[in-house]
């Protein structure tokens, strides 16, 4: 065989040989990208939705309006499909008649759908709340959105939080007088004698199950307290398995436990969302009590025209006063 020819299969091979790993690389790349992509896909819907919640800021008036009727409007308003779950057919869930007094201007409308739950529960004793399911947003008393069906398990690593490095304070010390005496030709002593003395095992450290049971208590005490079977409510369950945190519960829970593993999606929708101030996107903060919007109310949105039911309502005995300017 030709020298040339040698020396160009040889170069040939190097090179394939050395492409392989750049392979496996871009392979890796877009194993990942696909995955990527299949989870926006995934939770495209629910971003949608609670994007229309946040950056749609609201200036309404109401005036002793049915609940059901405020959130209608709400949803019109916005773009959002948000549903109430009522309490027909002796389900648990709202009355749609207990009425709701408004009167609030460029807040987002989340915060606005969170005072209405507020109100209800002031007039009613009930504990309500929303989450994100299949296709929409419910509305509904935390024991009706809390339902068997509604309950879904979800995985939580926590490994890189019950992982401790040893701080190895008891190490054994090194002997001067063992040391000088064996170094003396009039030591006398063996060879095989230690210079280090004293030392220990490694130092009591908590097991992961342990550590994993202090982050299992304060969940179960600080989010939802009377929801979960360790406290007598049957709304979630919480266990430990092999580095991980293993829930089931409904969104409301989850959403409070770990957040939405999504940002929500700014989207033109009803509402005409106009970004005024140069601001980055919305983000929450999923609390007990009210969501924290950080930097709401420093966008414009206009709302369409459209009126929620008896607002502002005059009597038909009564006529009119005139208004001023």
């Amino acid at each position: 065989m030709p020298k040339s020819v040698t020396t160009l299969l040889l170069f040939a091979s190097v090179c394939g040989v050395l492409s392989f790993p750049t392979l496996g690389q871009d392979l890796s790349g877009r194993i990942q990208e696909v995955r990527g992509r299949l989870e926006r896909d995934r939770y495209a819907g629910s971003a949608e939705h609670l994007g229309r919640l946040l950056y749609t800021d609201c200036e309404v008036r109401m005036k002793e309006t049915p609940i059901e009727d405020a959130v209608t409007w709400l949803a019109g308003a916005t773009g959002a499909p948000l549903r109430i779950l009522d309490d027909n057919k002796g389900q648990p869930g709202i009355d749609p008649s207990v009425e709701i007094t408004l009167d609030v201007r460029g807040m987002p409308a989340l915060t606005v759908l969170e005072i209405m739950m507020e109100q209800y529960e002031d007039e009613t004793g009930e504990a309500c709340d929303w989450q994100l399911r299949t296709g929409r947003i419910e509305v509904s008393t935390k024991e009706r959105l809390a339902r068997k069906s509604a309950q879904r398990l979800k995985r939580y690593p926590i490994q890189d939080l019950i992982t401790d490095v040893p701080n190895f304070d008891n190490g054994p010390r090194l002997d001067l007088g063992t040391a000088l005496s064996q170094g003396s030709p009039q030591g006398g002593g063996n060879g095989s004698q230690s210079l280090f003395q004293g030392g220990s095992e490694d130092p009591d450290l908590p097991s992961d199950v342990e550590k994993a049971e202090q982050i299992i208590e304060l969940i179960v005490e600080l989010v939802e307290a009377e929801g979960w079977s360790r406290n007598g409510g049957d709304w979630a369950s919480i266990r430990y398995h092999e580095g991980n945190l293993l829930i089931k519960a409904p969104d409301f829970v989850h959403r409070r436990v770990g957040g939405y593993p999504f940002r929500p999606t700014r989207t033109a929708g009803a509402a005409s969302i106009k970004k005024s101030d140069g601001q980055g996107p919305r983000g929450a903060r999923y609390t007990e009590g009210r969501t924290e919007i950080p930097g709401s109310g420093t966008w414009e949105a206009k709302i369409p025209e459209r009126s929620p039911a008896k607002t502002d309502p005059t009597p038909s005995s009564v006529k009119p006063k005139p208004r001023g300017h």
